[in-house]
Order: C-alpha cells, then sequence, then structure tokens
C-alpha cells in the first residue's frame, strides 16, 4: 500500500501513524495523538465502479450518532457512483437488524452495509445474503478471528482506541484516577475498546476503576443518567468517567449534572461526534477519542465496489485522533484532516 505523505514534521507524521505508540510514557503517547493527521494511507487499484447498483444500510439506531454519519458517507459516496442508498434505521434491536437485511434481501439489494451492527447478532440474515450471493460490508465491528460471511470489516483499531483513552486519563490525573467505567456489552467493538482500557490502566499502580455501569443503547436514554447519578452518589472518590461511545456520553454528562459534580468529574468518550465536540468546548466532556465516521461510509463503498467487480476486500483499519480543549477544531465532528473524498473520487477516476 502507498503512503502519501501530506504534513512536513517528521516527530507529526510518526506521531500520527494509523497506529500510535502505547509503548511510550502516557503523557507523549496522548499528545502524539492528538496531532492532525498527516497521511493518507493508500489502498490498492480500484476496479472502475459498475452504476445501477441498489445498497442498504442497516444502522445500530438513529440515537447513535456515529452510526448516522457513517451511513451519511455510504450514502454521499454511493450516489456519486449513480447507486440508490436506503438506510434502515435499525432501533438498537436485533430483531429490527435482522428483518432490515431480510428486506433488503428479498428486494433484491445488490449490497449490504451493517452500520455497527453486531455481526453474530444477524448471522442467519446474513447467511441468507451469503446464499443470495449478496455482498455484505461491516462499518465498526472488529475483525473476527473466525470465518465470516462479511465481506469486508471497516473500522478504527478499537483495542488501541481504549488504550489511549486510558493513557490520556493517567496523564491528566497526574496518575491518580479514580474512574467509573460504562460498558456497553452488546457490541463487539465496545468490548475491544474496554480490553484496552482496562490492560492499559492496570499498568497506572495508583488508577482505580472503582464502579461500573452496564448500559445499552436501546435504554441509554431512559436509564443512563439516572443510573450515572446514584453511581456518583455511592461513589465520591470517582472523578473520571470512560463512556464507551460519545452518544452514550451525552447521558453521562447529564447524570454528572444531576449529581451536582459539573466540573468535578471528566466525562470520556469515544467517536469524535459534532455534540462530543460541542460538550469539550463548554467543559462538560473532557476528551473524546475520534473516529471519521463519515469517511468509514465512503471506505465501506469502496469495499462494496470490490466485491461487485470481483476483486477480494482491503479490510485496511482507519485512523483516529485524540480531542481534548487543547486541540478541539472549530468543525462539527472529526472527519480525518485529510480530503479522503477527493482521494477516493481519485482513485475511483472520478475526477
Amino acid at each position: 500500500m502507498k503512503i502519501i505523505n501530506i504534513a512536513a514534521s517528521a516527530l507529526v507524521a510518526a506521531a500520527l501513524s494509523h497506529y500510535p505508540a502505547f509503548a511510550q510514557p502516557a503523557a507523549q503517547a496522548a499528545q502524539a495523538a492528538k496531532q492532525p493527521l498527516s497521511q493518507w494511507q493508500e489502498p490498492p487499484p480500484a476496479p472502475p465502479p459498475q452504476e445501477g447498483k441498489t445498497v442498504y444500510v442497516v444502522t445500530c439506531t438513529s440515537q447513535g450518532i456515529g452510526c448516522v454519519r457513517a451511513a451519511e458517507g455510504v450514502k454521499e459516496a454511493g450516489e456519486l457512483l449513480g447507486w440508490s442508498v436506503r438506510v434502515v434505521d435499525g432501533k438498537g434491536d436485533p430483531g429490527t437488524w435482522n428483518s432490515a437485511i431480510q428486506s433488503a434481501i428479498a428486494a433484491g439489494a445488490d449490497g449490504i452495509v451493517i452500520d455497527a451492527v453486531p455481526p453474530m447478532l444477524v448471522g442467519d440474515a446474513l447467511s441468507k445474503a451469503a446464499n443470495a450471493k449478496i455482498p455484505v460490508v461491516s462499518i465498526f465491528n472488529p475483525v473476527p478471528n473466525a470465518d465470516s460471511s462479511v465481506f469486508a470489516f471497516v473500522r478504527p483499531e478499537h483495542k488501541q482506541q481504549g488504550q489511549l483513552l486510558a493513557q490520556w486519563i493517567i496523564d491528566d490525573s497526574a496518575e491518580q484516577a479514580r474512574i467509573l467505567l460504562v460498558e456497553d456489552r452488546q457490541f463487539p467493538e465496545l468490548a475491544e475498546r474496554v480490553a484496552g482500557f482496562k490492560a492499559e490502566i492496570a499498568k497506572c499502580d495508583k488508577c482505580e476503576i472503582v464502579g461500573n455501569i452496564e448500559s445499552t443503547i436501546g435504554t441509554m436514554a431512559q436509564r443512563l443518567t439516572s443510573a450515572v447519578a446514584t453511581e456518583l452518589t455511592r461513589r465520591p472518590a470517582v472523578d473520571y468517567i470512560a463512556a464507551p461511545f460519545d452518544s452514550n456520553a451525552f447521558f453521562v454528562i447529564e447524570g454528572v449534572r444531576q449529581a451536582g459534580l459539573k466540573g468535578k468529574v471528566k466525562v470520556a468518550g469515544y467517536e469524535g461526534d459534532p455534540q462530543a465536540f460541542e460538550a469539550i468546548r463548554n467543559g462538560a466532556q473532557a476528551v473524546t477519542v475520534a473516529n471519521p465516521a463519515e469517511w468509514m461510509g465512503w471506505q465501506a463503498v469502496d469495499e462494496l465496489n470490490r466485491a461487485f467487480n470481483g476483486a477480494k476486500a482491503v479490510n485496511m483499519p482507519v485512523p483516529s485522533r485524540l480531542i481534548d480543549a487543547s486541540n478541539v477544531p472549530d468543525t462539527k465532528g472529526w472527519t480525518g484532516d485529510v480530503d479522503y473524498k477527493a482521494r477516493y473520487e481519485a482513485l475511483w477516476k472520478r475526477r
């Protein structure tokens, strides 16, 4: 794969490789991961796109802003290639995910994108898609260890994201953090983040995860705020809360406010969504590990184009960037710093 340098400084380029140097001390690793993305990791040459394809995108839920942003990326890129892209709200419900995939098959879809929909919870539907020779591309889900009926996986390195968030907390707390951890165990990528986070926090002798809240994307709007407020009352030593993604962090922030602890408890999240940036600007959220969600949608379209042409999947991870008050950009979410749209258009020979 060809690497094209865009920024100048060798220090920045090294710091912003797709895989942050987690072996560095926490402060150095966190500082390196704050730098703007300086490289475009170019995929192999792509086949000429075929027009007239129909693609269905099944999102995790419309409450997951990252899911919505990625679906918007699929729609924008697909329509550029002359495809019809139909987005279905999965509503955070495995039954809805399965029925949406099966409806896409029945409607004669040429391709399907599952957007933060766990493959293991829609196995029967994916098998039917495979039998119908309809390629499926996953966004957000990690690459499984076993064989999969999914053609390609578009995702960041979730475990390393968890390590990075832990390093930021270790550094920010001067190695004294008392952490409340919010987990959504329904999604494999979130489990990977937690595993990386716990492993890195364990290296800090005076840091401690003092409590845990279980949450689901389908119930967080109704239950999470009060659960956080209650837990903070029970555990007054907590000074950091790690949420599994930024849409979840929104309700965590409300719980901190309800407990009367705004400014005393720092909220951390993942994905770099627009509301997280605004919360960082106003001090309600401390940090996020950002994904370029729309970029992932464009990359999913590139993978589908390869599938339609009988080419191999690329399965290349996307980069991440650490965003806090020191570097939060004046944008609506993080889209990757480089002009990925122009790069993909050139790859598809559309410019």
